[in-house]
């Protein structure tokens, strides 16, 4: 799916998943983790002036029939414009707790994890109203996903080496 952001002074950016590689990934930490989503930033049509975007917003999970699950906000990015008819890539993060995740994976009932992505696009350089808004929607195959939360599990079951030494 691609996602066409347009600017009021005539821009038109189209964001979508990467043409290679997962388009989301989880990244074990110490009780923090870290989601990640990357995006590919295709400039359609280039504003005059504007070389980079800022990029930001927030995800949901929307398990079926449960409601959404709104997971939190992306750190905000700014991001290299591509000439008009290129494209360049871009990773929106978000801390996630250990909690956060058992509450996906309980919602998610070992099927696929579908996101819902509200993003926001701000062109700093733009002499109109610089701002654009947005839904994208990933889909993560329940197989990857359960590799991305074994490798998490794996990471916090690991023993202490200092343990047992006096």
């Amino acid at each position: 799916m691609v996602l066409d952001m347009r600017f009021a002074d005539g821009a038109v950016l189209g964001l979508a998943a990467p043409e290679d590689g997962p388009s989301v990934t989880l990244l074990p930490g110490l009780g923090v983790h870290r989601l990640t989503v990357r995006i590919r930033v295709g400039t359609v049509r280039a504003s005059a002036g504007c070389t980079h975007v800022q990029l930001g917003g927030e995800a949901w999970a929307e398990h079926p029939g449960s409601g959404p699950q709104w997971i939190g906000l992306f750190t905000p990015v700014a991001v290299p414009l591509a000439a008009a008819g290129g494209a360049t890539g871009a990773a929106l993060s978000m801390a996630v707790t250990n909690d956060q995740v058992l509450a996906l994976e309980r919602a998610r009932g070992g099927r696929e994890l579908p996101l819902r992505l509200d993003l926001t696009a701000t062109l700093p350089q733009s002499t109109e109203d610089p701002c654009a808004q947005g839904q994208d929607t990933r889909r993560i195959a329940a197989e990857d996903w359960d590799a991305q939360v074994r490798a998490l599990t794996a990471m916090l079951a690991v023993p202490d080496p200092g343990a047992g030494r006096r």
